[in-house]
């Protein structure tokens, strides 16, 4: 290998490095992942319109999924899954999620709005604020840590017999 050669792969190691390290590279894959996923659901939508065939993305989640998502805790879950998505700006993956799931781009904020009328809970709040994901989560984890251990291994082995 001659010293051109060495020289422009150590520069090409160095740039990928400093990419990885400020995040840059992972972006970039990102945004890639996502503009494939909208390019193969803009097909989608095209082919499914002039000639009715199955869309090749839209609705390939699995079955096991389908069943969750026809819930209405499945839908739940969905919609705080995307409520943290957008909280925490990984617009390209709520790109990839939303199709991925068969979800129309804004669906998940009416199960949101329903949540929160239903619970009380003020989605108007800051963009500062928590996602909703971890206020759940937060709340589930005080409720569980002030009922007493007994009660709690009496209800998972009830909750194991009723499935």
């Amino acid at each position: 290998m001659d010293d051109y050669t060495r020289e422009m792969m150590d520069l090409k190691t160095l740039v990928t490095r400093t990419l990885e390290k400020k995040g840059v590279l992972a972006k970039i894959r990102a945004e890639l992942r996502a503009s494939v996923f909208e390019a193969i659901e803009e097909e989608d939508r095209v082919i499914d319109k002039d000639e009715g065939l199955p869309p090749a993305l839209l609705g390939s989640c699995n079955d096991r999924a389908k069943q969750l998502h026809a819930s209405p805790s499945g839908r739940l879950l969905t919609a705080l899954i995307c409520e943290y998505l957008d909280w925490g700006q990984l617009n390209h993956t709520l790109k990839v999620y939303l199709p991925e799931c068969n979800l129309q781009k804004d669906s998940w904020k009416a199960e949101l709005k329903e949540f929160s009328s239903k619970n009380g809970y003020d989605l108007n709040r800051n963009g500062d604020s928590a996602p909703l994901l971890l206020d759940v989560l937060e709340g589930f984890l005080k409720f569980e840590s002030q009922i007493p251990c007994s009660y709690l291994i009496h209800c998972k082995c009830l909750g194991a017999n009723l499935r």
